[in-house]
């Protein structure tokens, strides 16, 4: 699995049947994992929190579909269709299985959007998905599928996954003299390049991927965040940048995801 690993809580604590499958090695770089889930009752929304991956999901159900999910700037709600269920295709930044129709920041504004305006899929593939058995085997048709649409990385390519991987290195954290070393290349030239690649700049999805390692700390970790490592100047920024991206306060999060118990294990040292 990669070293980073996007959460999206709320998709798994309310709905039904929520599963997790890793994909073959080879697509290590290219699909972060595959999950599954059904929505539970009439009332479908869910909150989704800003992840920086675009997500290939298909609908199950009785009118099947397939759409690219969108990340959101900051935590929102998402309508998913009732009764049936999801299977979904979460992908790395990094990915060179999918190429994309239009600018990604022309769709990425909108939390769902048709695969056919997004991306070019094989009809073919996408029946058989629909006609899987069950998850395993879905998961099995993709690993085959991507692996087939792998493509040699061009240099922009190479120096994408550079910059994002240095980004997850420094813990979320867009540092632009290191990258422009490791690199090479400007500034400007890179933050061209996060454009072409995700849709947003490198200082806000750097964002993204900020406020997602420090979930990632609150879920696996039993030691106390510290801010100061992942760049905050103080607690007031620190509470400032958490509540923009997700709406509630770090402490709200831990009570509704984590529970009050861990307040004083995780909430916070600096």
């Amino acid at each position: 699995m990669s070293s980073y690993y996007p959460i999206q809580p709320e998709l798994v604590q309310k709905t039904y049947s929520y599963s997790e499958l890793t994909p073959n090695s080879e697509l290590n770089q290219d699909i972060l994992f595959y999950y599954e889930f059904e929505p539970i009752g009439i009332n479908s929304d869910i909150h989704v929190i800003p992840d920086a991956c675009q997500d290939l999901m298909f609908y199950m159900g009785k009118d099947q579909k397939v759409v690219l999910g969108n990340t959101p700037t900051t935590r929102g709600i998402y309508s998913f269709t009732p009764k049936g269920n999801y299977f979904g295709v979460r992908l790395n930044p990094k990915q060179t299985v999918i190429q994309y129709n239009c600018a990604l920041k022309q769709i990425v504004q909108q939390p769902f959007v048709n695969v056919g305006i997004g991306c070019t899929l094989d009809p073919k593939f996408i029946q058989a998905v629909f006609e899987a058995g069950d998850f395993e085997q879905r998961v099995q048709i993709c690993n085959e599928y991507f692996c087939s649409q792998k493509k040699e990385k061009s240099l922009s390519d190479e120096i994408f996954a550079t910059c994002f991987d240095s980004i997850i290195e420094n813990n979320g954290l867009f540092l632009p003299d290191v990258i422009q070393h490791k690199t090479g290349y400007s500034e400007r030239y890179i933050r061209e390049l996060f454009y072409k690649k995700t849709g947003f700049g490198p200082k806000k999805l750097s964002k993204f991927i900020r406020i997602q390692l420090l979930l990632q700390h609150f879920s696996f970790e039993e030691t106390p965040v510290n801010i100061d490592q992942y760049g905050y100047y103080d607690p007031s920024h620190y509470y400032k940048e958490f509540k923009s991206l997700l709406v509630i306060t770090p402490a709200e999060y831990i009570k509704e995801f984590l529970g009050w118990k861990n307040i004083k294990r995780k909430f916070l040292s600096y």
